[in-house]
């Protein structure tokens, strides 16, 4: 229960000249950055004392699969025309408004509005007591008309939530309807809290995630009464207009409403600069408010965690966003990371060295049909970054920078880290978890229908570059083409393709069509992309693989391969039958080529291996006889 007390304060402070310009504050949410009126100067005023109901907090009922619990909400009924104080000032045309509350037993404090209208000229601050703590002023620009409204975790014991306005003015409404209050004793979420093996995002492992840690945020979920830190990122979208997109994990408050939404409070670049754990706590930059667009179907077996939230605003350009690209395709790379917010805490990074394996969730075993990545994290240079409470719905990153999961959960930890954790496969995501629109990420990132598999990330910078590409084939033959899709993003005026043992060699073409290669090995391919003022270098080290070409096949007994240049004898040749065992040959080469004949052969299907320092593959073909 929240208890009412009046207090009367006499205290009177210097009297401070307000200065307001509009302007987004580099570490708050949208604000139009200011000093309150009278900052300093104490007045008697409604005071609302706040209690922490620890029993409360501890008998909590809430499903198997919920993130832990932070904090609650408490009901209360402040507004303008029933509580606080009003003051005016003829002579500057602004009348004030004050409330108070007292925070006991509580770490932090959050304000949750079910009205907020500030009208043309009012802007409503909150700062603490002390003074060293001002969150303000939020204005029209702060909130979405109509919707419901929160304010950031504050931390202080006496919380002061002044409102200003013209003196004349009856523009404005608005209603607290909740006080949340967090506690670490009862639930260690936090700055701080996270284990000891966690790596800080900008450790040497996250140097080259630099853009894509831009996209991933922590949540502050509200649920009813009850609050939980999730982990989420931007998302790009087909049509990459930079629509505030943001994917993460269903059980993410599964049971929250609209309202609820519209009060998830968004914390970007929320990270410590350097890799050591800071002692005071970083800025963050946040945004009130979303909408749910689509989720999973409940539970762990019959879909694949995701939700998908639409932001009630588009993220401001002083909050740097990226909104991270994303593979619908049900395949992932050897390597990658998963970035994300372990306990609430700043942002860290966790690093995969070995191929994650499609499976039920929590299960063991293999089933490419299956719904979920089952990861197991590498110990890396600074830590063995792992998951935890709060890391919930955080991206799984392939190595090519594209979202391939959302984290669903695991049994990782620094005292297990070779504990697996399960992602929900964004594929599956994509269409299968049902029929339903609201089941499924296609009709929002892909509403034309372009049928598009994959797509990089794309940046907020007006003058942003992004190098990305795929080859349709990356193992081909020798005189075989493949060709490239140009996957970048971003104001893009000059293109420049090279193509390492490729004909032709380079290309000044957005698209540069059909490259050959005319000779085995495994190459480079490097795609610069640039405008007047910046540029993005993409190099895919050893991408394209040209094996030789083996004829004819099937063949009696004798056949050839082809290699496009002339060989030395160190290459290494052996050849299996079907059940694994070596088969005698002989072989003779000329330049380019290597003719292989099998000594008494059988009918059926051989595998060919070719091994040296350029390509390590097996070829299968076939002897008639």
């Amino acid at each position: 229960m929240i208890q009412v007390v009046f207090f009367r304060l006499t205290r009177v402070f210097l009297l401070l000249i307000t200065t307001i310009f509009l302007h987004q504050f580099a570490d708050a949410q949208i604000r139009v950055e200011s000093i309150p009126f009278n900052f300093e100067k104490e007045y008697d005023s409604e005071i609302f004392k706040l209690t922490f109901e620890e029993e409360r907090f501890i008998k909590q009922n809430l499903p198997e699969n919920s993130p832990p619990l932070v904090g609650l909400t408490n009901q209360v009924d402040i507004s303008p025309a029933g509580n606080g104080v009003w003051v005016l000032f003829p002579e500057q045309g602004i009348k004030i408004w004050r409330v108070e509350l007292a925070a006991e037993n509580a770490d932090e404090v959050i304000i949750y509005f079910d009205s907020f209208e500030p009208g043309t000229l009012g802007s409503l601050f909150v700062f603490s007591g002390d003074r060293t703590i001002n969150l303000g002023g939020f204005t029209q620009i702060s909130r979405v008309k109509g919707k419901p409204f929160a304010i950031e975790p504050i931390k202080a014991e006496r919380i002061i939530i002044q409102f200003e306005t013209g003196i004349s003015s009856s523009d404005y409404d608005f209603h607290i309807s909740e006080i949340g209050l967090l506690r670490k004793k009862f639930s260690v979420y936090g700055f701080g809290t996270s284990e000891p093996c966690e790596v800080n995002v900008n450790c040497d492992e996250g140097s080259d995630w630099q853009l894509q840690k831009r996209g991933v945020a922590r949540i502050l979920v509200k649920q009813s009464s009850a609050l939980f830190y999730c982990t989420g990122s931007l998302i790009n979208n087909a049509k990459k207009d930079k629509a505030p997109f943001f994917l993460t994990a269903n059980h993410c408050g599964e049971f929250s409403d609209e309202d609820d939404y519209s009060q998830w409070i968004f914390a970007f670049n929320y990270e410590t600069e350097g890799c050591v754990n800071p002692l005071i706590e970083p800025a963050s930059q946040t945004l009130t408010g979303s909408m749910m667009l689509a989720k999973a179907v409940p539970g762990t077996t019959d879909g694949s965690d995701f939700k998908l939230l639409k932001l009630l605003q588009d993220v401001p350009l002083t909050y740097n966003p990226y909104y991270n690209g994303w593979s619908r395709q049900n395949t992932v790379t050897s390597s990658g990371v998963g970035i994300h917010h372990p306990d609430g805490d700043i942002k860290k990074i966790s690093t995969y060295t070995s191929q994650p394996v499609s499976s039920a969730y929590g299960s063991g075993g293999s089933n490419i049909s299956e719904r979920y990545w089952r990861v197991r994290w590498s110990q890396t240079e600074n830590g063995y970054g792992v998951t935890e409470g709060g890391s919930s719905g955080s991206p799984l990153f392939d190595s090519n920078g594209r979202i391939v999961g959302l984290l669903t959960g695991g049994s990782a930890s620094c005292d297990n880290t070779s504990g697996p954790d399960f992602y929900g496969k964004f594929s599956y995501g994509w269409e299968s978890n049902g029929t339903e629109v609201i089941n499924q990420i296609a009709p929002w990132l892909d509403p034309d229908g372009t049928g598009i598999e994959f797509i990089g990330g794309l940046g907020s910078d007006t003058l942003f570059v992004l190098s990305d590409f795929e080859a349709r084939r990356s193992e081909i033959s020798i005189n075989q083409g493949t060709d490239f899709e140009n996957l970048s993003s971003g104001k893009i005026t000059q293109y420049e393709w090279y193509f390492e043992g490729g004909t032709p060699s380079s290309s000044i073409e957005e698209i540069p069509g059909t490259i050959f290669y005319e000779q085995y090995g495994t190459f480079d391919v490097q795609l610069i992309v640039s405008n007047e003022t910046t540029s993005d270098t993409l190099l895919r080290s050893k991408y394209i693989s040209v094996k030789p070409f083996l004829y004819p096949n099937p063949t009696l007994n004798t056949f050839e391969l082809s290699f496009g240049v002339d060989l030395t004898d160190d290459i290494g040749i052996e050849i299996f039958d079907a059940i694994g065992r070596k088969v005698a040959f002989n072989s003779q080469l000329n330049g380019s080529k290597l003719q292989l004949q099998l000594n008494n052969p059988t009918h059926g299907v051989y595998i060919l291996r070719v091994n040296d320092r350029f390509v390590d593959k097996n070829l299968k073909f076939i002897i008639t006889r």
